[in-house]
């Protein structure tokens, strides 16, 4: 295959801010401490994490005919991804996420624009599905123009040997129950505590844990500083952050910390590694990230397996 993973993006930009504040109406101006301009969307800090580890990635998004989308198709480039394909659409603004980081937790509003626009058929044009190994779907729930093409497009794919995995992320519409067509062709489900929560319906990681594992291959579900639990058939096993990554960890944002979780386990799962080591080095990753602002800045540049 010409590329190991294809990803189709919830591409945007991310605005973001830190400082110890929680916004107040009334028109209350307040100081913050720092700020960045990057680009986000949890499939492109997937692939750049997983190119800096190695990987070939292929990437489609969509962007506006706009500053922003000169600035995403400049990004990309600089970041070295294997091969992009972006939808350049005229009429519509590139989406935006601003994002307001305080202490280790962070507050989001995301203009959807441009995500919202990109089209199956501008996925089936590329070709890059039928020149991948592996699909990873991020930012799920942001690309719902998308819902009915992968429940009758991943099963054929499956057919002709591709793995898939999901990162859902937030629903803002509540709508969990978007991912029912599709969960059961999943090989790697990979939800942060939240979110594997409200989808399941359980009130617990354990008990969420065991109901998603009657549906996808593999759940593994993030648990911030309490490392991360898979759950395989019958088989649950819990892993804790090594003390190492914690040493001196200044955590600056938390953004993109789940989405370099995944590239690393990702990364190390089709290498053929133990899921020791695949849990690790997601583990490096990601906590790694949280060092800088933004999902991008902070990543890792080598894996070792």
């Amino acid at each position: 295959m010409k590329y190991e993973v294809a990803v189709v993006a919830d591409l945007c930009i991310d605005l973001l801010f830190q400082g110890n504040v929680t916004p107040i109406y009334g028109q209350v101006e307040q100081f913050v401490d720092d700020y960045t301009v990057e680009i986000g969307g949890s499939a492109a800090i997937f692939a750049a994490q997983l190119t800096k580890l190695g990987g070939r990635v292929a990437f489609i998004g969509a962007v506006g005919d706009d500053a922003f989308g000169d600035f995403s198709t400049h990004r990309l480039q600089e970041l070295g991804i294997a091969s992009t394909y972006l939808q350049r659409l005229a009429g519509v603004k590139t989406a935006v996420g601003l994002g307001l980081a305080k202490q280790d937790d962070r507050a989001m509003l995301t203009y959807s624009g441009s995500m919202q626009a990109l089209t199956a058929t501008y996925i089936l044009q590329s070709g890059v599905l039928e020149q991948s190994r592996h699909l990873h779907l991020a930012g799920y729930y942001l690309l719902e123009q998308l819902h009915p093409f992968w429940a009758n497009t991943l099963s054929s794919l499956k057919a002709k040997g591709m793995t898939i995995s999901l990162d859902t992320n937030w629903a803002p519409k509540g709508n969990w129950e978007a991912i029912a067509p599709i969960l059961p062709l999943v090989d790697v489900f990979i939800p942060n505590e939240a979110e594997a929560m409200r989808i399941s319906g359980q009130a617990d990681v354990a008990a969420a844990g065991n109901w998603l594992a009657q549906y996808s291959g593999m759940t593994i579900i993030k648990q911030g500083a309490e490392g991360a639990t898979v759950f395989q058939g019958n088989t649950i096993q819990h892993f804790a952050i090594p003390e190492f990554l914690l040493q001196d960890l200044h955590i600056a944002d938390t953004t993109g910390a789940g989405d370099n979780f995944d590239a690393g386990f990702l990364y190390a799962w089709l290498q053929g590694a133990p899921l020791k080591n695949c849990v690790q080095l997601a583990m490096q990753c990601g906590t790694r990230s949280l060092s800088q602002m933004g999902g991008i800045a902070g990543q890792i540049q080598h894996a070792l397996l």
